[in-house]
């Protein structure tokens, strides 16, 4: 009976733990053509004028492993800290049109919306402990 007392607290303590993941997701103005110049300048960059293909940014709030899935390649495998001064963790460009995966520390997964990601050619993720929010924009933030 002792043993099954144990069993019972601990699987207690793993639950009491355990916090749920939160995400939000803002969405922007949806536009055919993308016509700001700092948006145009890093599409251009980094040869991303096709429509199926958009930036991935993680800004604020991460210390963490951060893996990205893109259909069934994996396009980002690192730790990622944000640079205080800038906001900034780190970014890789994925194709809009394939289901993409965020999982982080091998741990959260957070699926991005696979019907509005072709709309939209940057995708900003923030963290604030568990809670996680998306925003689709066609707009490129600056990092200073």
């Amino acid at each position: 009976m002792k043993t099954f007392n144990r069993i019972v607290i601990c699987f207690s303590f793993v639950f009491i733990s355990c916090s749920a993941l939160k995400t939000t997701e803002i969405y922007g103005t949806e536009m055919e053509i993308v016509d700001n110049v700092r948006s145009r300048v890093m599409i251009k960059k980094f040869n991303a004028q096709d429509k199926n293909k958009s930036f991935l940014d993680f800004t604020s709030q991460f210390d963490n492993l951060i893996t990205v899935k893109n259909g069934d390649s994996i396009v980002l495998n690192e730790k990622s800290k944000t640079l205080p001064m800038l906001g900034y963790a780190n970014s890789c460009l994925i194709f809009n049109n394939k289901e993409v995966t965020i999982i982080i520390d091998n741990e959260q997964t957070i699926k991005l919306n696979k019907e509005q990601l072709p709309k939209y050619k940057f995708i900003y993720v923030e963290r604030d402990k568990n809670h996680y929010k998306i925003e689709y924009t066609n707009n490129a933030k600056s990092f200073q």
